[in-house]
């Protein structure tokens, strides 16, 4: 049954009982309300895979959301934040074509197969390294000391980022995760804003290091393209560059975290890992999908199967209620990594599939293959972790880890 607006008694989609497991409320959703428009804010939430699928490759749906984002805060409130606004409104995640087609073009070929091919064993040195400095002292926090440091080394490499900056890169990306995960309070999206401003400066500062001393890096590779794309702006870089190090390694973060602490939970899969890390990766991402929910805009009235869609309205594809979909995955909320037929949206879908997804699948391969190898008796302190109060972003904010 699809209803145009949900019963608020029964859904809380913004506690954090609700965002620790949200997918019994997902399955109820799936099963009687796929569809609903909130009350509050007007805008849509979608649910069904395959209503999800459809949208994120509709004509009449537009990603350029980034005014939406700051939407219920005053004019003046507005005009206070005005570099936030204009920092994402340039980035490539919320572009519709043709803005969106270079910047997409050359992100897709500098984090291609083939050049990820290459970096198996900088990110096997980079991961090895930081199990060293904790496997002596038989404990860590998986997330603090490995699942954050090693993509944003990463992607600090493949940046052209000074890998001693990456703590300030970090603060800087919490900032922004906390603005994206829809919090309107003023106070958090000016210090994102400001925080924008910060990250604007630093790389306009590595932008003309790299325009005066060429490397083999992304941020060089940006230059280059901005000579055959005279449209582009040093702000398109900047903000581009932003949006790079702030996805290259969130969404790799909470792949590894998410994904290690549900093969522990599941010692009889973990026992499988060996002959399918492949498929293991994927049925994490599945799983325990790192993004919630993306947003789109309605540009004209949409039809799905008789629900009516408003032009003009923000819509929420929910990836994770996507992601357990029973008319999909059999057994959906079994985990199982040997499951062949997988075809999770995890990484989105369309135009706009995410460009890092080869990285980020790497990066969870060595992951799990080397805390498989060398981590193989530590156990969970903890089954029950403490979630990040995040609305788009799912990942803990600690996972203790210990040997037995």
């Amino acid at each position: 049954m699809v209803t145009q607006f949900y019963d608020q008694r029964r859904f809380d989609l913004y506690s954090y009982d609700f965002l620790s497991n949200p997918y019994p409320t997902y399955q109820d959703l799936l099963e009687n309300q796929p569809i609903y428009q909130c009350p509050k804010y007007g805008f849509y939430y979608i649910f069904q895979h395959k209503d999800i699928k459809r949208l994120l490759r509709h004509p009449h749906t537009s990603s350029d959301r980034s005014a939406a984002l700051v939407a219920n805060l005053t004019p003046e409130e507005q005009a206070q934040i005005s570099p936030l606004r204009q920092s994402f409104s340039l980035m490539a995640i919320f572009n519709d074509p043709p803005q969106h087609t270079p910047i997409r073009k050359l992100m897709v070929r500098s984090l291609s197969n083939k050049v990820m091919n290459n970096m198996t064993t900088i990110i096997e040195t980079v991961a090895n390294q930081l199990i060293d400095l904790f496997i002596e002292k038989k404990q860590c926090d998986l997330i603090k000391d490995f699942a954050y440091p090693l993509p944003a080394v990463i992607i600090s490499k493949l940046l052209g980022v000074p890998v001693s900056d990456i703590d300030k890169i970090k603060s800087w990306s919490d900032d922004l995760a906390l603005f994206l995960s829809d919090s309107t309070k003023i106070d958090i999206v000016a210090k994102a804003s400001d925080t924008v401003v910060a990250m604007s400066d630093y790389f306009s500062h590595l932008l003309t290091y790299y325009r005066n001393q060429p490397a083999d890096n992304f941020m060089t590779k940006l230059i280059a393209i901005q000579q055959s794309q005279i449209s582009l702006t040093d702000a398109n870089l900047i903000a581009n560059a932003i949006l790079l190090v702030f996805g290259g390694h969130e969404t790799t973060t909470n792949l590894i975290g998410n994904g290690w602490m549900t093969l522990k939970k599941h010692p009889e899969q973990l026992a499988k890992l060996g002959n399918h890390l492949n498929s293991a990766i994927e049925e994490c991402l599945r799983f325990e999908s790192p993004f919630q929910r993306i947003g789109r805009i309605s540009t004209d009235p949409i039809d799905l199967d008789g629900f009516q869609i408003k032009a003009n309205h923000r819509i929420l594809l929910v990836l994770g209620a996507a992601n357990r979909d029973p008319a999909i995955f059999q057994r959906p909320n079994q985990f199982d990594i040997t499951r062949s037929d997988n075809p999770h949206l995890a990484f989105g879908h369309g135009i706009h599939l995410c460009s890092g997804a080869s990285l980020s699948r790497l990066e969870a391969k060595v992951a799990f293959s080397l805390l498989q190898k060398r981590l193989h008796n530590w156990q969970l302190v903890d089954t029950k972790p403490k979630w990040q109060f995040n609305l788009s972003l799912r990942g803990m904010l600690s996972c203790p880890l210990q040997a037995i």
